[in-house]
């Protein structure tokens, strides 16, 4: 672990409490998990996430990508995933920082610094080590916790910085992509819009292609390049993790939730949300409710980081 990554993590660790700590930072968290979890999924908003201690594990499609202190995640796109803490414990818990994006702003970077053209090859999502530069600026923001009365004014620059040492990294052409108006990455950015609001509605991957201004075979394979997931399999996520949120909030209801999220076969649902979530609807929902009693874990993209 590098000196900045450990003082960073001091620093973090003595204001952490509980597993999501509110900072006062508009769109900035902190993360606290004490001991290793088993997979969950999780919806992971445009954002990028600094772990300072410990490790996750992501299943992101077919991907399935590690990171750990000193390593960021970003991520372009609204990103179904599933979700692990490897290594964490009371002594030396998890611990992460999270940004979540803010598209104006990036917008307004990339105007000033356009940096080079993004390739359509470019995945939506990736791991990479962080820079000192990177660590210091996110030194500085978390420091505006103890000096709240300075965050309207040195918050939104600071966030600058971060996103432009995000930039001028080898993360840039991912986070290119969040305010891109290439329509390579507009038009898949809109149909994942609209996935996510109409994800009760059957769509025909022709009709997704063609909105898009794209043939089929260009649109599944740019979708899946960005996503990890084809349209279909990024629906079927949405509609699962919808689906067990609102199980949580009223259990027993299976069928007509089977319906709200787009169903029309309850045992094709029963069975697809079995195998995602490793029991059938209503004991995976007793033993959440157990285990968890606030919630699923990233329902809601809580978790995220």
């Amino acid at each position: 672990m590098s000196a900045a990554i450990g003082m960073l993590k001091e620093f973090v660790e003595e204001r952490a409490a509980g597993v999501l700590t509110t900072t006062g930072i508009p769109r900035v968290d902190i993360l606290k998990v004490t001991e290793p979890t088993e997979l969950f999924p999780e919806i992971y908003q445009p954002l990028v996430s600094l772990i300072l201690q410990g490790e996750k594990r992501l299943l992101i499609g077919s991907q399935v990508m590690n990171y750990t202190a000193g390593q960021t995640f970003i991520a372009s796109v609204a990103l179904p995933v599933i979700g692990e803490i490897v290594h964490a414990s009371a002594k030396g818990p998890y611990l992460a920082l999270r940004l979540i994006f803010d598209r104006a702003m990036i917008a307004d970077l990339l105007l000033d610094d356009p940096g080079p053209a993004v390739s359509a090859d470019t995945p939506s999502f990736c791991v990479s080590h962080a820079s000192d530069r990177l660590i210091d600026a996110w030194f500085r923001m978390l420091g505006l916790m103890e000096q709240p009365d300075e965050i309207a004014v040195m918050a939104p620059l600071l966030e600058r910085e971060i996103l432009f040492r995000l930039l001028r990294g080898p993360q840039g052409a991912v986070l290119r992509q969040v305010a891109s108006i290439d329509d390579r990455f507009a038009q898949i950015r809109n149909a994942l819009v609209r996935l996510r609001k109409d994800y009760a509605t059957t769509f025909h991957v022709d009709e997704l292609a063609s909105a898009s201004n794209m043939s089929p075979s260009a649109f599944q394979r740019r979708f899946k390049t960005s996503t990890g997931l084809s349209p279909i399999q990024y629906q079927k996520r949405i509609r699962l993790y919808e689906a067990r949120g609102m199980l949580f909030a009223r259990p027993g209801d299976v069928a007509a939730v089977a319906l709200a999220v787009g169903y029309e076969s309850l045992s094709q649902f029963t069975r697809e949300y079995a195998r995602m979530f490793g029991s059938p609807p209503a004991r995976d929902i007793r033993n959440l409710r157990a285990t968890s009693p606030v919630g699923p874990p990233g329902y809601g993209e809580a978790a995220a980081g």
